[in-house]
């Protein structure tokens, strides 16, 4: 068999001394590539039978409150919310405009449709017409107030009882002069200053009267003033308008709300269509929508969009990369072909295992991309067996033997990592483990049920001469092998500049210049018209698509509960519906509404003939008022008996017939105007308690729940989607209710769980590979000690810490178990205790660089980016096991293998077009996530690739060989590009550390 350049080789042997594991592997491996056919059948129908299952049973939790663990406290109080009141998430319509009288027909048009539209939408609240307290208006009245009102009723009596001829111009005025000519008498002087007021809005009356016939004002007192009502507003429809009147609102609660990640839903269709319409209408005014519903929507159809693209981006750059890397298009077809039916499998375990995808766990997919390519070192692993002279079969297993191995061993350790995650009290991080740590061994199951039937069916008419050279990074190599301790100290130097980069002086302490981003408006694509809405509503009305709930058992309490909201610093509005109920309760004012409903309630009509007047009668009537008013000395009294004294004058000059007809009509308007007074007051005397039910219902179900819980909104003075303010706000709330909840509460417990649910997950993957690396490098002496000694350390923790009363914390006492087990190690072995550490350098060191570069880039971690900590810690470790594991069998000196360049340099730059084709997304969401992940892979891979085979160098260069006759692994190596010689010296690298062979 001849070598690519024609040189004659003789065929290598495969080597069968693997174990029994390999061994079992290197069997099963043989038994499907002999039979091609018969396993790509079976994969074919356990792949259609996952896909079945997933579109038949998998469903999708879209909502945010699906990520949180159900049993814990503050969750519980929200669902305790939902289930009271029902969700709150309202789809808000703006109207902008240049007046009030502008913008109310548009939002009659639009919330008359949309509560014709009742299947679709509910709780629609554009205006509030509360017609039933216009007949209850009695009852937002004091007690004092309403006291004064039965006693001026009472001096109405016989008219209420139908004597009308007492209320006529002569009666009235002879009453009034005899009452002043008493109360002066009396001396009652705040009496007789009332009864002068009465006595001068007569007089001014029916001299305008006179003057102008076709004007009539109303001489009688009112029996209760139109100030005397507090809430005037609680009487008359109030539309949802801002203070100043340039923009008014339409709250609608959807029905339909979108059910998958594709952010679709019929009620916001529905009302999107309704505003365009409505647009046409009324082009004189602005028309959007916001609200939390379609925040949500926006975002989701805009990543999937962008997803998409992304997608299609990334398909190709992989695909180009891996013609680059291979050299050629049919192996790197099959490593994504395996990559495609791993996919698929978990898919299925995820319906199986979970049920449903979250907003977080739909990344699994991701995930596996990033982590799960074993394809990709198999395929490298298998074509430098084939160049070294291994038949197919022989290649196919051979591989399997020695890399197989390794590729479990990954398998279990970056799927424990995840699984590791299910123990976080954040339930969506929680569900992410599950679902990408089995994808991950069923990715691994892939690697050996698809490739080497595929490969056998695709290369089986094929000379290794025909088979494509992958990349080998000759010229890193010799750099790495010549100059190692130039690239150690320039790469150490480089990695303490960006590790200091991430802290910062800030008044006088250090802190991290990194920050988290609590803000979601900041993941949303720029320009998105919900989200700038959203941002004008709050700068117009402080109308905060964000605020707390409280809830309480009375109206009284609310009262008292809305008086220490508006106290504190940070809180700008509180809205309740109990400041729409009367201050006072019924226990204080009934009595005195049934009293006036009892006076009004038998009032007589009208008489339909006006008595014929006498003129010289009434004009004997006003003489005597003149004379009582000219008898007081009281400013008022003296200016208006001028002016009826006037009025008088005029009177006697006009003709007989004259006077009668002008003193018939005014009469007439004295009768009509009295009884419309009462007619009014009778109209809102009912008697009957207000209570909640009065209220239309899309006001009261939002305030009120069916069980008689009420409600308080409590709106803050700044936006909280920023940390500080939300922090600063939700600490102010909790100092008044304790119970208190809502939306920015959900955020600000799910941010700080989030976090510290990634943070733990990268813990606790840590944990489990500093375990696995220390049983793969120590001896069964040493690991034993190193793994027992520790809990002695941890169970006399746990005893000091519950006799202290002091919590339990798993995290601390897991790093205290590491720590005295690498201690341990350290002490016994410190050799192979230092090549277990060392693997830990790539992704500590990659995650270090990360966030230097993200410090020094000005790129903060939020919500959409945070996976990158157990996902840089995944890869970052593959990489640095298969430097360790490829310098651990070697002797002598040390540089690394071809294989080993070729599979850490594609995985890398293969993920990393796949998360950098995410940059290209207007949702900056998927910007920060494919930027962050992009620089953390990048990060892993200088120091895989660069670091750690320089220090790796520096060691081994006085390691002492077994055999003095030990060669160069360089020196003998043939002067062409297919040789493989070096690498014959040592097992192929493999995907991790081989614990299980």
């Amino acid at each position: 068999m001849s070598s690519a350049t024609g040189t004659e080789r003789t065929p290598a042997h495969p080597q069968s001394n693997g174990g029994l594991f390999a061994n079992l592997l290197r069997s099963l491996t043989l038994m499907t590539a002999r039979r091609p056919g018969v396993t790509l059948a079976i994969v074919a129908i356990a792949t259609i039978a996952c896909i079945g299952i997933t579109a038949r049973f998998l469903t999708f939790k879209t909502n945010r409150a699906d990520l949180i663990d159900p049993g814990q406290e503050f969750h519980q109080r929200w669902v305790s919310f939902v289930e009271e009141f029902g969700d709150d998430s309202d789809i808000v319509v703006a109207v902008e405009g240049r007046s009030p009288e502008q913008i109310r027909p548009v939002l009659d048009r639009i919330g008359t449709q949309l509560t014709e539209e009742s299947e679709l939408f509910s709780r629609v609240l554009y205006k509030v017409d509360p017609t039933a307290l216009r007949h209850k208006a009695l009852q937002y009245l004091n007690p004092t107030e309403l006291e004064q009102a039965n006693s001026r009723l009472e001096m109405y009596a016989p008219i209420l009882e139908g004597h009308w001829n007492r209320a006529g111009l002569e009666s009235y005025s002879r009453r009034l002069a005899d009452h002043i000519q008493l109360l002066s008498q009396r001396q009652a002087n705040n009496e007789l200053s009332s009864l002068l007021v009465q006595t001068q809005q007569l007089v001014a009356s029916l001299s305008d009267f006179i003057q102008n016939p076709e004007g009539f004002s109303n001489p009688w007192p009112e029996v209760v003033s139109p100030n005397s009502f507090p809430h005037a507003n609680v009487t008359e429809p109030q539309y949802q308008l801002t203070p100043n009147g340039k923009m008014g609102f339409v709250l609608a609660l959807p029905r339909n709300v979108s059910t998958d990640f594709s952010g679709s839903s019929r009620s916001i269709a529905r009302m999107t269509k309704i505003l365009d319409d409505a647009r046409l209408e009324f082009p004189e005014v602005r028309i959007g929508m916001t609200g939390i519903p379609v925040l949500e929507a926006d975002e989701m159809r805009r990543s999937q969009s962008d997803m998409a693209a992304a997608s299609v981006i990334s398909f190709i750059g992989v695909l180009m990369i891996s013609l680059i890397g291979f050299r050629g298009i049919r192996h790197p077809m099959m490593s994504m072909s395996m990559i495609a039916v791993g996919t698929a499998w978990a898919m299925g375990f995820a319906t199986v295992a979970v049920g449903h995808l979250n907003i977080l766990s739909m990344s699994f997919v991701t995930i596996l991309i990033g982590v799960g390519d074993y394809g990709t070192h198999y395929v490298a692993s298998y074509l430098e067996n084939r160049h070294k002279g291994l038949s197919l079969m022989d290649a196919l297993g051979e591989t399997t033997q020695t890399v197989g191995p390794g590729i479990v061993t990954a398998a279990i350790t970056t799927s424990l990592s995840f699984f590791a995650a299910a123990f976080t009290t954040f339930l969506g991080v929680a569900e992410l483990g599950i679902i990408a740590g089995g994808g991950i061994l069923l990715c691994a199951v892939a690697t050996f049920a698809v490739l080497p039937p595929l490969i056998a069916l695709a290369d089986r008419k094929l000379e290794p001469r025909q088979l494509p050279v992958p990349f080998q990074g000759q010229m890193l190599r010799k750099v790495l092998k010549g100059y190692p301790g130039s690239v150690a100290v320039i790469g150490l130097v480089i990695l303490a500049v960006l590790t200091i980069s991430i802290f910062e002086i800030r008044d006088g302490s250090v802190t991290f210049r990194l920050r988290y981003d609590y803000n979601l408006l900041n993941m949303q694509a720029k320009g998105v018209e919900s989200v700038e809405l959203q941002k004008k509503i709050f700068e117009e009305a402080n109308g905060s698509l964000l605020y707390a709930v409280s809830t309480t058992d009375s109206p009284q309490h609310v009262r008292i509960l809305k008086e220490q909201f508006l106290e504190l610093p940070t809180v700008s509005r509180v809205e309740d519906l109990a400041g729409y109920l009367p201050t006072y309760s019924a226990d204080e004012t009934n009595l005195l509404v049934q009293a006036i409903h009892a006076r009004l309630s038998g009032l007589s009509e009208l008489p339909r003939g006006i008595p014929q007047l006498d003129p010289s009668a009434i004009g004997a009537a006003l003489e005597n008022l003149l004379a009582a008013l000219k008898s007081q000395s009281d400013p008022l009294a003296q200016a208006t008996s001028m002016q009826l004294d006037a009025m008088l004058n005029g009177l006697d000059q006009l003709p007989l017939e004259h006077q009668i007809q002008l003193l018939a009509g005014y009469q007439q308007g004295m009768l009509i105007s009295l009884h419309r007074q009462f007619q009014m007051l009778a109209a809102i005397s009912n008697p009957e308690p207000i209570t909640a039910n009065d209220f239309p219902e899309a006001l009261r179900s939002r305030f009120v729940s069916n069980s008689g819980d009420w409600l308080l909104r409590v709106y803050p003075m700044q936006e909280i989607w920023d940390e500080e303010p939300l922090t600063q706000f939700v600490k102010d709330v909790r100092s008044v209710d304790s119970d208190v909840t809502g939306t920015p509460l959900q955020n600000f417990e799910a941010a700080h769980q989030i976090q510290q649910s990634y943070a733990n997950a990268a813990i606790y993957a840590a944990g489990v590979i500093i375990i696995v690396l220390l049983i793969d490098v120590l001896g069964t002496g040493t690991l034993f000690i190193s793994l027992i000694a520790p809990l002695a350390a941890v169970g006399l923790s746990v005893m000091l810490m519950q006799r202290s009363g002091t919590p339990l914390n798993p995290v601390w006492l897991i790093s205290l178990y590491l720590a005295v087990a690498v201690t341990v190690a350290s002490i016994i072995d410190f050799e192979k205790a230092r090549i277990a550490l060392l693997a830990l350098f790539p992704p500590l060191g990659g995650l270090l660089l990360m966030f230097g570069i993200l410090s020094l880039a000005d790129v903060n971690l939020n919500p959409a980016n945070l996976i990158v900590l157990p996902l840089i810690m995944g890869i970052g470790m593959d990489s640095g096991v298969y430097v360790i594991h490829d310098f651990r069998h070697q002797k002598g000196t040390y540089q690394m293998t071809r294989s080993t360049v070729n599979a850490v340099t594609m995985t890398s730059l293969t993920t990393m077009v796949g998360f950098g084709s995410m940059m290209v997304a207007a949702h900056q969401g998927l910007v920060s996530l494919g930027m962050v992940l992009t620089i953390g892979v990048a990060s892993c891979l200088f120091v895989s690739l660069v670091l750690l085979p320089a220090v790796l160098t520096l060691i081994a260069r006085n390691r002492v060989v077994a055999e003095d006759s030990q060669e160069d692994p360089e020196e003998n190596e043939p002067n062409n590009e297919l040789s493989t010689d070096d690498d014959a010296l040592v097992v192929p690298m493999n995907r991790s550390v081989n614990f299980v062979a």
